[in-house]
This record gives structure tokens, C-alpha cells and sequence, in this order.
């Protein structure tokens, strides 16, 4: 073969193997770079979400503690979905006779990957499965005189779902408050809720006590107090 060939197939030869690494950098570089941005989109969005609930959150105390008739909380909703999870029980017993039950609705926010948001009786989870961790406690008081808050959230809407941003107003709406006081030596709290365990790792310490489990979904506390005080707050909520 002459020579000026051989330079033209050599010069084909490394221009084919050049190309071919340009290519493969690129490749690697776009699915690796692709995924590294979508989990931090949906970091960020999931982080957007759990402020807009901690928003919900102190607006919804506006109702119960400062006695405001309505709120209206603004969530940019991305790529999830907002509704109303499983009802959960509260139900404080004084001699197991006497008892003031509330049936709640939590508010949840599901993203794509099945992570959760739950805000339930003024409390806030995460929750990844079947996992769930309090970030933001409700307003118990114990002591002498013990306070349980009851906030009674009920479904006044369907839940929305977006593939894309859409904001959406979350209505809140008093529809009735009562104060039930014990005063019994013998009182008992059941929270009956799929977040039983994240209830028990903040009841034990709240109240003091040691608390038993009757069953998976359910954790019962004895309240120690001369008196205790059950303030219930119901609250309408609906998504437009």
C-alpha cells in the first residue's frame, strides 16, 4: 500500500475512534447530568411543598388559638398531588365511660415518587412508606392542667393532581369549637393513625408517660393531671 493511503486510513481510523469518545462522553455525561437534575428538581420541589405547609400550619393556629374565622394558604403544586388521607382517631377517656372522640382528615401531599407530606392535627410528617417522622409538633401542654388540641380537619373538596405548576389556594374555614375538661385521675389519649409510631416518639416525652400499643395503628398515652383540657377547633378545608 503506498503511503499517502495509509496516512488517509489512518487519519479515517482516528477520527472514527475520536468521534466515537466524543460521543460516549456525551451519553454518559447527558443520563448521568439528566438524573442528577431531575432528583435535585425534585428535592427542590418537594422542599417548596413542605414551606407551603408549614404556611398552612400557622394559618390553620390563626383559627384554633387566635379565633380568625378562615384562612387561605397558597401551594404551588408540581408534579403531585394534594388530598385528604385515611381519617385518624383522637379520642381522650376518663374512666373508660366518659370519652370525647374526633375523627380527622388529614391533608397530604403525594410526589411522584410516593413520598408524602401530612399535616394532621397540627402536626407535620414526612413520610417515605411506610415511615413517617414529625418535623413540626402540634400544641400539646402537660403538666398539672393538660391541654389536647383537637384540630378537626374535614374534606370540603375533592383532592387536586398536577403534571406541571398550577397554584392552587388551600380554604380553611372554622365550623365549630368546644372545651371538654376530665378531671379523673384515670384519663387515657388514643390516636388511632398509620403515624402511630411518629405519635408515640412525640407523645412519651411530650406528656411524660410511657405509652402502650394496642395495635399497630394505634398508641395510647395515660395523662397524668389533675385536669385535662380537650380544645377542639373543626376546621372545613378545600382546594381551589
Amino acid at each position: 500500500m503506498r503511503e499517502g493511503a495509509r496516512r488517509a486510513v489512518s487519519d479515517t481510523l482516528g477520527f472514527v475512534l475520536v468521534f466515537g469518545l466524543v460521543l460516549s462522553t456525551i451519553s454518559v455525561v447527558y443520563v448521568g447530568g439528566f438524573d442528577v437534575l431531575t432528583d435535585a428538581r425534585d428535592t427542590q420541589q418537594f422542599s417548596n411543598t413542605e414551606r407551603a405547609l408549614d404556611v398552612l400550619d400557622a394559618n390553620v393556629e390563626d383559627l384554633a388559638v387566635r379565633g380568625a374565622p378562615r384562612r387561605t394558604t397558597e401551594v404551588l403544586l408540581a408534579d403531585g398531588e394534594l388530598s385528604f388521607g385515611p381519617a385518624v382517631t383522637f379520642n381522650v377517656t376518663a374512666n373508660d365511660t366518659n370519652y370525647y372522640a374526633a375523627t380527622i382528615r388529614p391533608v397530604v401531599y403525594r410526589a411522584n415518587d410516593g413520598d408524602r407530606l401530612v399535616y394532621a392535627n397540627g402536626a407535620l410528617f414526612r413520610q417515605y412508606g411506610d415511615d413517617a417522622v414529625m418535623f413540626d409538633e402540634p400544641r400539646f401542654a402537660s403538666g398539672n392542667r393538660t391541654l389536647v388540641p383537637y384540630v378537626v380537619t374535614r374534606a370540603a373538596s375533592d383532592g387536586v393532581s398536577a403534571n406541571d405548576a398550577r397554584r392552587l389556594l388551600v380554604r380553611t374555614t372554622v365550623n365549630g369549637r368546644e372545651v371538654r375538661t376530665f378531671e379523673n385521675d384515670s384519663v387515657d389519649l388514643t390516636v388511632t393513625s398509620p403515624r402511630a409510631n411518629a405519635w408515640e416518639r412525640y407523645l412519651e416525652p411530650e406528656l411524660n408517660v410511657s405509652c402502650t400499643r394496642p395495635s399497630a395503628d394505634r398508641v395510647r398515652c395515660p395523662l397524668d393531671a389533675d385536669a385535662v383540657y380537650v380544645q377542639a377547633v373543626g376546621v372545613d378545608v378545600a382546594f381551589t
